[in-house]
């Protein structure tokens, strides 16, 4: 018997990460394409999850998260954000930052609901818009001159409007929320129900003296809505799958109805190591030294394809960066990323991947080994050569 089972996502395949990851261990190339850190984690994290282990850490966690882990997230935001939030009722821990994104989307998303993202834009949100029968509105991130667009986001907002997600510092394209732009977008929504979904995974980590720019930050958007962190973004532990949300009662109450029959509760000894190395001076020092550390690989690998034909706009925060082949080819940016992982040996991901750029462009990741940079960008050098006009 033949079972029918009708795609509820028809256009969407594997995801290109994975597709570029599988690609890059087919012919052993250099994956600068995937976002994860191949920096080991601060030695102290490890040996608390090592210790959490042998102490017998080993059943299920709340469902909430730890509250010890919980605790120190509000500090973490009071400290940073001067935002105070309750631990037991407005914050939560999942399986990373994306299971708590998808949690809140389904909680809050209705058939029919307009939902207002900016573009390029990670590619969770779409598909799980998607899934809740919500109605997509994409709107422009940038400008023509690389700035936040606002009048784009602003005229895309209607009094029933039911969801507007953020992302800052920005996945893919590296940019930072502006000063400003959070003043603006609470005057607009004045007298709405709309709510914001701010996902913050890369949280602190801003190049240059760039200021970092949390929803958590403003007062008349932090009642309206839910942000989210990830410990393996900025502990160097993508693979834990641990991050968090924080927002107001009445909404982390509908997100978790979702969350304890989605993940329910995730990684215990590993929420413990958290919890333990956190407080520490090492935890402290490790996170102030996020934006130098960051800053120094974005410079590393812009020194090293200095005089190439690609050209860039130093990424203001986060760990990507995007490079614009426009001088190197014509056209389907994605076949050309996959050629050159099969004959340069080096994995990046296509921006035509999340949108349609003007020119050919593509994303690359600089949380890497000094050694695993370099070698990547001898490799990315070697294409600018073969292929400048």
């Amino acid at each position: 018997m033949t079972v029918d089972a009708q795609s509820k996502l028809p256009r969407l395949g594997t995801t290109i990460f994975t597709e570029m990851t599988a690609l890059a261990q087919q012919h052993g190339a250099i994956n600068i394409s995937q976002g994860f850190p191949d920096i080991l984690p601060p030695q102290g994290l490890v040996d608390a999850a090592i210790r959490a282990l042998q102490n017998g850490v080993h059943q299920y966690a709340p469902m909430a998260g730890r509250m010890d882990l919980r605790d120190w997230i509000c500090r973490h935001h009071a400290q940073r954000h001067g935002a105070q939030y309750d631990p037991v009722r407005e914050c939560t821990i999942g399986a990373g930052a994306s299971s708590l994104l998808f949690a809140a989307i389904q909680a809050f998303v209705r058939t029919g609901d307009q939902v207002v993202i900016q573009t390029p834009a990670y590619d969770l949100y779409s598909p799980a818009v998607t899934l809740a029968g919500g109605q997509i509105t994409e709107v422009p991130l940038l400008t023509a001159d690389g700035t936040w667009h606002l009048d784009a986001l602003l005229d895309a907002i209607h009094p029933d409007t039911k969801l507007v997600i953020l992302n800052t510092p920005h996945n893919p394209t590296g940019t930072v929320c502006p000063p400003g732009f959070l003043d603006a977008l609470a005057e607009h929504l004045e007298g709405n129900k709309t709510l914001i979904l701010s996902d913050e995974v890369y949280g602190p980590i801003v190049h240059d003296g760039t200021d970092e720019v949390s929803l958590a930050q403003h007062p008349a958007l932090r009642d309206r809505g839910i942000t989210f962190g990830s410990f393996g973004k900025l502990l160097q532990v993508t693979g834990w799958k641990i991050g968090w949300a924080a927002g107001p009662p009445s909404l982390t109450a509908e997100l978790r109805k979702v969350h304890q029959y989605d993940v329910f509760s995730t990684g215990a000894p590993l929420q413990a190591a958290l919890a333990n190395f956190l407080p520490t001076k090492e935890g402290k020092d490790h996170l102030d030294g996020l934006p130098k550390m960051y800053q120094r690989k974005r410079d590393r690998l812009l020194a090293g394809l200095k005089g190439t034909s690609w050209k860039w706009t130093p990424a203001a925060g986060g760990f990507f960066q995007v490079l614009d082949a426009r001088n190197l080819i014509d056209g389907n940016d994605g076949h050309w990323a996959r050629e050159w992982t099969r004959t340069h040996g080096v994995a990046t991901i296509p921006m035509s991947a999340f949108y349609t750029p003007h020119t050919p462009q593509l994303r690359v990741c600089f949380a890497k080994e000094n050694a695993t940079l370099d070698a990547a960008i001898e490799r990315l050098r070697h294409i600018a050569s073969d292929h400048a006009h």
